[in-house]
């Protein structure tokens, strides 16, 4: 099969209109997954424009954290109102368990949870869907956290057959993310897109942009857009490392440190619904702390260092965890501060790997010891 040759005379902007079209075309639903960002808001838009065209209903599907920036709140409701005659709303606020790396105790904040529900982050809407879509029996891969997010969007999207599921992952953010979408081409081998099952797919009609052409895409057309970006804007964040990020997770510890200063009540109502937020906000800056850059004093190793945060580490069953992971790793200092990080930011779920190879630095000095 002789390879496709990219359209070099096609824009980004028609490239992802006709991606789309294509899309409509070859499936009767189509689901847009939202999260608020400016790269979903930006597919929603050119999907929602394609759907007037068409007087086609597409479906929003957004998984609601709870414990989310009063912003998103207000860009996921922006995004369901654009044309809401063509809209079926999947805003989904049912319970499942997230990631909570900042209490070390309790490595999953149960969302939605009755028993908390005077500290809820935000009130449940009789319009979104409150309970669960399907009926199929639910693999969850792992017993020790629950039902978890990947479970909700996996059971979401098996409720459906024959469906196109449009994402806004761009290739440019990050190495990952273009494996994702180029490793395994889905639909009739389009390299943009990945098997679901079920005649499910997965596409990515974004893949190929630029931040500057989501941004001016946003601009071209006076779209809103989250209010995160402009904070991040006024503090001097690069554009490309502009992030609208959970709150809990091991990547979150930016956005706590943000969070008194960009939303103050978010702030206070997140202090109230779990434990370690106002250490976690306190440290976020300290390089000894999340970002795990400098060495306490009390240790002369990140070796020594790992050894102490795993002896003193409070929950046996996650504490085997990292223990059977690192018995598979090197023994070296570049690796035992990548643990350190990770029991830091109680990351047993293994979201930020450890990069297992030889310290870089021990093997220039080795290198530069056998020539001179």
């Amino acid at each position: 099969m002789s390879l496709k040759k990219y359209d070099l005379g096609t824009d980004v902007l028609e490239a992802a209109r006709r991606r789309i079209r294509y899309i409509f075309e070859e499936f009767g639903n189509i689901v847009v997954s939202i999260s608020g960002g400016k790269d979903s808001t930006v597919l929603c838009h050119l999907v929602l424009e394609e759907a007037k065209r068409r007087s086609r209903k597409v479906g929003l599907f957004y998984l609601d954290e709870e414990v989310v920036y009063t912003s998103t709140l207000e860009q996921v409701e922006y995004l369901m109102n654009l044309a809401p005659h063509l809209v079926v709303r999947y805003w989904m606020q049912i319970e499942f368990n997230l990631t909570n790396a900042v209490d070390l105790t309790d490595g999953q904040l149960h969302c939605w949870e009755p028993k908390q529900r005077k500290n809820w982050m935000h009130k449940r809407n009789s319009k979104n869907v409150l309970n669960r879509t399907w009926t199929h029996e639910t693999m969850v891969a792992d017993k020790h956290k629950g039902f978890g997010f990947y479970d909700v969007v996996a059971n979401f999207e098996q409720g459906f057959e024959h469906t196109a599921f449009l994402v806004g992952l761009r290739a440019d953010e990050s190495l990952n993310r273009y494996r994702t979408m180029v490793r395994f081409p889905g639909y009739k081998d389009i390299m943009w897109s990945t098997d679901k099952k079920r005649g499910n797919y997965a596409f990515y009609p974004l893949y190929d942009w630029a931040v500057s052409d989501v941004w001016k895409y946003i601009g071209d057309q006076g779209l809103r857009y989250h209010r995160y970006y402009d904070f991040c804007f006024l503090k001097g964040v690069p554009v490309h490392v502009m992030r609208v990020s959970s709150l809990l997770h091991e990547k979150s510890f930016k956005s706590i440190q943000d969070l008194p200063a960009f939303e103050f009540r978010t702030y206070e109502r997140l202090l109230k619904r779990t434990k370690g937020i106002s250490f976690a906000q306190e440290t976020a800056k300290d390089r000894k702390m999340f970002k795990c850059q400098v060495l306490p004093k009390n240790f002369t190793t990140w070796r020594d260092y790992r050894d102490f945060l795993l002896k003193t580490y409070p929950v046996p069953s996650r504490k085997a965890i990292f223990e059977r992971r690192f018995s598979k790793h090197l023994e070296n200092e570049y690796v035992a501060r990548q643990q350190c990080r990770q029991l830091i930011l109680n990351d047993y779920e293994n979201n930020l790997p450890v990069k297992n190879r030889e310290d870089l630095r021990t093997a220039r000095l080795n290198y530069w010891k056998e020539i001179l």
